[in-house]
């Protein structure tokens, strides 16, 4: 009796998380992030100190791409079953100056249009003052959340930008078409 209460809890559990991959595979988001692989494959080298050898090897994409999934709310990564107004493809750039104890961060952003055309190149830059230590990440996501929220203002205040977001015809992009972008 047990063996078929957990078999069927384990079959409802699946089908559940079945029909919401479904559901959210289907939502239309403002715009889709593209992150390009390339760095996390080639991290950068932040120091710690004045000398070469201390300091941490920082896998750039991944950190953005778990800050952007809290700090835009209406946005999803750019997969394969997700659709979005625009597709906004970002590379960012992080320096830490030990002797000023201050984190750069720098994101450009090249926003595509459901016909895969380029309409606009935006960059931000900020900077956050803090160590670092092991726990590096934790400032960089401080520092890419501002960006991310500079970047979704300045989205959001421009007029052309903001015509392709309220176009209610278009059907979206598709996000596979950011296997072109890498």
């Amino acid at each position: 009796m047990i063996k078929i209460l957990v078999t069927f809890s384990i079959f409802f559990a699946l089908v559940s998380l079945t029909r919401i991959s479904e559901v959210k595979a289907n939502t239309k988001y403002d715009y889709l992030l593209h992150v390009n692989d390339s760095f996390d494959k080639h991290p950068v080298h932040l120091k710690e100190g004045t000398r070469a050898y201390r300091g941490y090897w920082v896998e750039q994409g991944s950190l953005l791409k778990n800050v952007a999934s809290s700090a835009l709310p209406n946005s999803a990564l750019c997969e394969k079953g997700y659709y979005g107004n625009l597709v906004v493809s970002v590379d960012p750039y992080v320096f830490y100056n030990p002797l000023m104890t201050t984190f750069y961060g720098t994101l450009k952003a090249k926003i595509y249009n459901q016909d895969g055309k380029a309409i606009k190149k935006l960059k931000v830059e900020n900077e956050l003052i803090g160590r670092i230590n092991i726990l590096y990440e934790i400032p960089i996501k401080k520092l890419y959340n501002k960006l991310l929220l500079e970047l979704d203002k300045q989205i959001k205040n421009d007029s052309d930008i903001n015509q392709q977001l309220g176009d209610i015809t278009s059907q979206g992009i598709e996000g596979s078409f950011c296997q072109i972008l890498d």
